[in-house]
């Protein structure tokens, strides 16, 4: 028995509408104004329409095979107080290269706008980005780790989003104790593995013959990781001796000199390598009379230009910045304007990077000995 489609012509002449714009509606393009979106869509419903899934197939073919020319710009915002740190920061610059090499594969401009870091900033700054994005014509923007929650609580119904990092905004209360509550994004996200990341480091270094694995991490970062690195950690403790398992250490700071807590931690532990996320760490150990990796190993999270030297994790800063702007024209090419449900995240996870830091990998002499 034949199955007769329901054709876009159909759906246009009950709603009294251009076969355009019937087409546009299906596709929530935001030239349609919502109402007429909504009132398309629901006649559609009831007709049974259903897209032809071939034709669908060969229209994105034939958009793929086109060469590239631009299509449209994405938006970059900058709330940092200094607007070049995007440029100048080894940690942060691939986020940024990333973005870019990606948009210009893609067709499209990334135009960064620097709107400045004035921390008493109200949801009023964010409806006049939210305009100067509308008055560009611009229907996708990046959230790259922002400082401010006010951008990250705004709907943006009119605009496509994804952030870089997790931008759970965090309540109240210290972090780790029962007061500190967290509130889940619902944009689309690229962010770091943080737990095949830690994981990663850690069984690397119980391979290169250490056992007493520390780990010092500051608690900032344990709340923009949302504790996964923190949970890594402890799933590998559970599957070492307990005699082997030493404590995480939580610092607040890293830069106001090598503190107590250190010291007593180091004596009453006695860790033969140390995963940490901060070089400084590697200061306080010479300070002591410890050599590395002689005395302690050393691994770092966040292998970056600046600690080129140091053994541990290149977190891949780049492909983040490309994943996000590869959710955004996902979406635009479905013209889904607005905060999809459920967003989609994706976790880029880091790669290992040999330096000098830790005791090099046996040789295939030594393992056979």
């Amino acid at each position: 028995m034949k199955i007769q489609r329901i054709s876009l012509d159909h759906i246009a002449k009950l709603a009294g509408v251009h076969k355009a714009t019937v087409s546009r509606a299906l596709r929530n393009h935001p030239t349609i104004p919502v109402g007429t979106r909504e009132r398309i869509q629901a006649i559609a419903k009831r007709e049974g329409y259903r897209p032809n899934p071939l034709v669908a197939m060969y229209q994105a073919q034939a958009r793929a095979s086109r060469p590239t020319a631009m299509q449209s710009t994405i938006a970059w915002i900058n709330d940092y107080p200094n607007p070049t740190c995007w440029q100048e920061f080894p940690w942060l610059r691939g986020y940024l290269h990333g973005a870019r090499e990606r948009c210009e594969a893609r067709g499209f401009r990334l135009e960064e706008i620097s709107i400045g870091g004035n921390a008493n900033a109200s949801g009023a700054e964010v409806v006049r980005v939210a305009e100067i994005l509308r008055q560009k014509g611009i229907f996708g923007a990046v959230l790259p780790l922002m400082l401010h929650q006010q951008f990250l609580l705004e709907e943006w119904s009119a605009c496509v989003i994804a952030l870089i990092g997790s931008g759970n905004i965090v309540g109240p209360g210290p972090a780790l104790s029962p007061a500190s509550r967290y509130y889940p994004q619902g944009f689309p996200i690229a962010d770091r593995d943080f737990h095949f990341n830690f994981r990663l480091a850690f069984q690397t270094v119980l391979q290169r013959g250490y056992q007493r694995v520390g780990f010092i991490y500051s608690r900032y970062l344990e709340r923009e990781s949302e504790g996964r690195s923190h949970a890594a950690f402890l799933v590998e403790q559970a599957q070492i001796p307990e005699p082997h398992r030493v404590p995480v250490l939580f610092l607040e700071r890293f830069k106001e000199g090598r503190p107590q807590a250190f010291d007593r931690w180091m004596d009453a532990c006695r860790p033969d390598a140390i995963i940490s996320i901060n070089p400084v760490v590697r200061e306080w150990l010479q300070e002591t009379g410890r050599s590395v990796p002689g005395d302690c190993g050393l691994v770092n999270l966040n292998v970056v230009d600046d600690v080129e030297n140091w053994s541990g994790i290149h977190e891949n800063h780049a492909q983040i910045g490309a994943a996000a702007v590869d959710l955004i024209i996902a979406q635009l090419s479905r013209n889904e304007i607005g905060v999809p449900k459920p967003p989609c995240k994706v976790l880029i996870p880091g790669e290992w990077h040999e330096g000098g830091t830790l005791r090099p990998p046996a040789s295939a002499a030594d393992e056979r000995h």
